[in-house]
């Protein structure tokens, strides 16, 4: 059965889309003019490296250029940085250990829970409750003092700063490199 290259006919060169393998059934196929039918030889080779379609033709890739690599590095060292912060971060403002969320909504409950702390007149014993892990793995909203809110508040600060200037430092690191192989030694 034939086998196919996948690619959009209205870029020239064009990347492959995909790889067709109508041995294994493929009922929708795209449309003529975006399959370029392989040789055995070619299908062979498929994933030796990247290739494209050029003139119906398909040739190898080129290289990503500096710049293209230094693009990808960004954007990969950003959502790194991204995890990291959501992964969450630890306290230990209730006396032992705890793990606390970090994604955008838990800190903009976090500000809001701290601020709500530092209002004047609470009552005597006010707590606030937040959502956190202790040691054993269990999640519950657990009573927080507005002291040990706010030192929350301060251990989330420091450990999504440390995330943010971990990724600064990198991405100066990434504007810095002038070869290929320097990008590739950068890693979060």
């Amino acid at each position: 059965m034939p086998k196919y290259a996948w690619f959009n006919p209205s870029a020239n060169p064009s990347p492959i889309l995909g790889w067709l393998d109508t041995d294994n059934g493929w009922p929708n196929l795209p449309p003529e003019d975006a399959l370029l039918l392989l040789t055995d030889t070619q299908w062979a080779t498929r994933d030796s490296q990247a290739w494209q379609v050029q003139n119906r033709q398909l040739t190898p890739a080129p290289d990503p250029s500096l710049a293209d690599l230094k693009t990808a590095k960004a954007a990969a060292i950003n959502a790194s940085c991204q995890a990291q912060i959501f992964a969450g971060f630890t306290s230990s403002a209730l006396g032992n250990a705890y793990t606390y969320p970090a994604k955008d909504r838990d800190q903009s409950n976090l500000a809001a829970s701290v601020l709500a702390s530092l209002l004047p007149n609470l009552p005597a014993g006010w707590t606030t409750s937040f959502w956190c892990m202790n040691a054993t793995g269990a999640w519950a909203y657990v009573a927080h003092t507005a002291v040990q809110i706010q030192q929350v508040g301060q251990d989330g600060k420091t450990a999504v700063i440390a995330a943010l200037s971990k990724n600064a430092d990198l991405q100066q690191q990434i504007v810095n490199a002038t070869t290929a192989t320097e990008l590739a030694a950068i890693t979060w």
